[in-house]
């Protein structure tokens, strides 16, 4: 009985200690793939402004696309951008071409509660990168 004590005892603490590690696993986790979202937003940011320098316009998502094609920087990208899955990036640019706004999200199903939270970023001509979680989900403690 006396050998039951001490053992139950590091045993708890071990449960105690894999639980405190997991939740911190899976920020470190968000915050990487945040962190990589925010990495594609800087590069398009940059390359909007040189397809400005080169068309007098911000481009589409389209014509984005196809610019970093002909200029072989596909695969600069964090990420493909050809190929998000399973995030979605909208470049909408205005009528005349002066103005653009970029979105890049996870979309969420409204039957899996896991894709509810996940963290989407945003940007414009400004050049600031917004990152935004959806109404009622709560912010990763840092």
């Amino acid at each position: 009985m006396k050998k039951t004590g001490p053992l139950l005892v590091c045993a708890l603490l071990g449960v105690v200690l894999i639980a405190r590690a997991v939740p911190q696993q899976t920020t470190d986790q968000q915050e990487a793939a945040t962190a990589k979202l925010v990495s594609v937003l800087r590069f398009l940011n940059t390359y909007e402004y040189s397809y400005m320098n080169e068309n007098r316009r911000f481009a589409d998502r389209g014509q984005m696309v196809e610019f970093l094609r002909q200029k072989g920087l596909l695969n600069k990208s964090p990420l493909n951008i050809e190929d998000l899955h399973p995030y979605e990036l909208a470049i909408a640019t205005s009528s005349d071409g002066m103005h653009y706004q970029i979105a890049l999200q996870r979309p969420s199903d409204m039957n899996d509660k896991s894709t509810w939270c996940k963290t989407a970023v945003f940007s414009d001509d400004r050049g600031v990168i917004f990152r935004g979680l959806a109404l009622g989900c709560e912010a990763a403690p840092r």
